[in-house]
């Protein structure tokens, strides 16, 4: 079961789009058979076993249900390195930085209502690159897309975090 990866493990289908009710069944239904009760009059090799085994759901289930984790999980399992330091489309990073600048001003500004505005549009285009991703992942099968998109989509979740604190 160690060499599964996340999708297999938890008996999903290898896209994007998942099936959150049917990750969580098959999350719950494996640490069920792995849960310690199970285990009370086992080895200490098999109760470790188990106790890896427990881990290695939980983080696939963690990975698998979080959209920007799992396009990263995927771009990894088609050859991607999302964290490689290759150049992205100037149009991105020109908007990334016009939205650092608004939020620099909200906050130099004090203005909150502004803050939420700027928080709406980021919001908007993390739900446009989510849409991409699995467009690109599971109906135009085009990797490359989904790597630039999802590399795009990390950019984003860290503006989102900093508007809100």
């Amino acid at each position: 079961m160690s060499q599964k990866d996340y999708f297999s493990l938890l008996n999903q289908p290898q896209t994007y789009a998942v099936d959150l009710s049917s990750l969580e069944t098959a999350k719950n239904a494996l640490l069920s058979r792995l849960h310690p009760d199970r285990f009370v009059s086992a080895s200490a090799l098999e109760k470790r076993l188990a106790q890896q085994m427990s881990v290695q759901v939980n983080e696939a289930y963690r990975t698998l249900s979080d959209d920007l984790l799992r396009a990263q999980y995927l771009c990894k399992l088609r050859g991607y390195d999302v964290n490689e330091h290759s150049p992205m489309s100037e149009d991105f990073l020109m908007r990334q930085m016009q939205s650092h600048e608004a939020l620099e001003a909200c906050e130099q500004s004090g203005d909150e209502s502004m803050k939420k505005a700027l928080l709406r549009e980021v919001l908007g285009a993390q739900a446009r690159l989510t849409e991409a991703i699995q467009k690109a992942f599971d109906i135009d099968h085009d990797d490359r897309a989904a790597f630039e998109a999802t590399r795009e989509l990390m950019f984003v979740n860290k503006l989102i975090v900093q508007i809100q604190h």
